[in-house]
């Protein structure tokens, strides 16, 4: 990783994790340089067709899935089991 990333938190389905470790493993790269390199690959694909697409789609599935926060914001340390 290079001094120029961001951290952010991302939860993944158990098999979809075990996999992804697996795949790190054997390519002797890090999960989080597998998950950087598949958002790029995706991201690059929607700005080169229309730069604004993916956003658009981002809303469109948050709007889907129902998920409302009613304004609470959480801190960081909120969001994880103590």
């Amino acid at each position: 990783m290079t001094a120029k990333t961001k951290r952010a938190t991302i939860y993944l389905e158990p098999e979809l994790h075990r996999i992804l470790k697996i795949k790190a493993a054997k390519s002797s790269k890090s999960v989080s340089e597998l998950v950087n390199e598949a958002v790029r690959e995706t991201l690059l694909g929607y700005v080169k067709s229309d730069p604004d697409s993916w956003l658009e789609e981002s809303f469109a599935l948050m709007d889907r899935a129902g998920a409302n926060s009613e304004g609470i914001k959480w801190k960081r340390e909120e969001l994880y089991d103590v």
